[in-house]
């Protein structure tokens, strides 16, 4: 009987894929699509950006000076909508009031909210990649594999929060984001959508959009070039959707 090759997927352990997605993406893709289960590959980067989320909306309630530029961000949103005729200024008055009053309940309910938005993101990112890989790439892989791609490339996001926490905190602003939003952070207006566009254009999405490209072509087969620039088509619309819909800042 003929000794058999290991599979790449068999032979990279996680600390050398987790490396790989920084210095080597497409080395980072490896046996993914031979793989028989791809939960490993999505399962720890999308429990660790839920604690990290958790951990930050905490962070920065207990800080006065983020708590502060929370709450003023949040009238001038409602004032926005009081000019718009959206609502009534004594609805406005109301609801600023009871979210100041609202104190450590805040951060229960941002902690549900962020873990809420972050497995939306994250699974309605995988499939869009599925269907862009079905009907774009011309892939027959199925949405587990794009989930796993997705999974794989978030270990640029969970470095990039974790970098965006420290640069809040140490700057004590919420709009001291490593995008393009660092200049006009500090007359950043929430009711901008320049400004919101801005924020998207960070710096980690955007590498991150990268390595999903050279993952979308690892998996399809297609030249990298295309994969790439399918991706970043899509992150180029989604910060564009983002900002104007009020979604991003």
């Amino acid at each position: 009987m003929e000794n058999q090759e290991p599979s790449a997927e068999s032979t990279q352990s996680f600390g050398s894929r987790l490396l790989n997605v920084y210095a080597a993406p497409s080395e980072a893709f490896d046996g993914i699509t031979a793989a028989p289960s791809k939960t490993k590959f999505w399962v720890l980067p999308w429990l660790a950006m839920i604690v990290f989320g958790i951990i930050s909306v905490i962070l920065i309630f207990s800080n006065p000076t983020l708590q502060e530029q929370i709450m003023e961000s949040q009238a001038r949103a409602m004032q926005q909508r009081v000019e718009r005729g959206d609502m009534t200024q004594q609805q406005a008055d109301q609801a600023q009031e009871q979210m100041s009053n609202m104190g450590g309940f805040m951060q229960i309910i941002g902690a549900i909210g962020i873990a809420i938005v972050i497995t939306a993101y994250f699974f309605a990112g995988a499939l869009v990649l599925w269907l862009v890989g079905k009907f774009a790439l011309k892939s027959s892989e199925s949405y587990g594999t794009y989930l796993a791609l997705y999974g794989t490339s978030s270990w640029i996001g969970v470095l990039g929060s974790v970098i965006t926490m420290l640069m809040i905190l140490g700057l004590s602003s919420l709009y001291a984001t490593p995008s393009a939003a660092l200049a006009v952070f500090s007359d950043y207006d929430v009711t901008s959508a320049l400004h919101r566009i801005l924020t998207r254009l960070d710096v980690f999405a955007g590498w991150q959009a990268f390595v999903i490209g050279v993952g979308l072509a690892k998996i399809s087969g297609k030249p990298t070039g295309t994969a790439i620039g399918y991706a970043m088509g899509l992150w180029i619309v989604w910060v564009l959707g983002m900002g104007y819909l009020g979604l991003g800042g």
